[in-house]
């Protein structure tokens, strides 16, 4: 099944909407607008980090999307969301494991947690119940039950998790929850 294709339009919108949270980030920080330099390097690893979100991504992968080193991209997460860009990023896989878990309790942990690029499910299980004060299994039990199920689920949720609309999902999830990443 192939991609869909992330418009120009929509780039730009999800850029905009992640300079503005930098530049609020920055107004507290240094009471001042941020280096646009330093503010589009981090738009750029994010960027990729949501595109590449079920794949093993390093910090060599993030130093050739931007051209800065490791130390000056570390430095920059730190300074605008107080963690490492490696840490910022398992906080968006859990996020979105936690949104997929919302939307379709009925596919597996194990294909929820791939699909969040998770390299296996006790481990995202370890990260869940630590980030969450719940296992992902307990969430899933307990949206189950308080949906009522239906008698056949379309097939849309599968797009949201593994296809054509993973990448529109995974942005507007992160763009909702930026400010508690």
């Amino acid at each position: 099944m192939g991609e869909r294709k992330i418009s120009n339009a929509e780039k730009t919108l999800f850029t905009q909407h992640i300079m503005d949270d930098l530049h609020k980030r920055h107004l507290n920080i240094y009471g001042k607008h941020a280096h646009t330099e330093k503010a589009l390097c981090i738009v750029q690893v994010i960027n990729y980090i949501v595109e590449n979100i079920s794949e093993e991504i390093t910090l060599e992968d993030l130093e050739k999307t931007c051209g800065k080193s490791r130390f000056d991209i570390c430095r920059m997460f730190n300074l605008f969301y107080n963690v490492t860009p490696i840490k910022w990023m398992w906080r968006v896989r859990l996020a979105l494991a936690k949104e997929f878990i919302l939307l379709a309790p009925e596919w597996s942990l194990t294909d929820i947690s791939y699909a969040c690029g998770f390299s296996s499910l006790p481990h995202f299980s370890r990260s869940f119940s630590k980030t969450y004060n719940e296992t992902p299994l307990k969430l899933k039990q307990y949206v189950m039950r308080s949906i009522r199920q239906e008698a056949k689920k379309e097939s849309s949720e599968y797009d949201f998790i593994f296809g054509m609309q993973r990448n529109d999902f995974s942005r507007n999830m992160l763009i909702n929850n930026i400010n508690t990443l």
